[in-house]
């Protein structure tokens, strides 16, 4: 498996775990959220900063791959968010 499919697939397994724990209720998130969110950009700052070509392809593909994680993120949280006020209006 090439290094630009790597990157995005690992981060897809992990998001997808960091899903499964918020749908849980974990309060494990946190930590999986500061993986996915903090450490994409590291890893897109240290390969842009590395100068060579592939380090460059290598950040923009982190960086895409962390503004995806971001779009996921925000649907999770509305898709919670609805959730949560429909289990209320049926308690009410």
């Amino acid at each position: 498996m090439s290094v630009f499919l790597l990157t995005p697939a690992i981060a897809l397994v992990l998001w997808l775990s960091h899903a499964g724990l918020a749908i849980a209720g974990s309060p494990a998130t946190r930590y999986t959220r500061w993986v996915l969110f903090g450490g994409l950009p590291v890893v897109a700052a240290v390969m842009l900063l590395s100068g060579s070509m592939a380090g460059f392809i290598l950040a923009l593909i982190t960086a895409l791959t962390w503004l995806g994680m971001v779009l996921l993120e925000v649907i999770l949280t509305m898709g919670s968010m609805v959730a949560r006020d429909v289990r209320a209006k049926r308690a009410a």
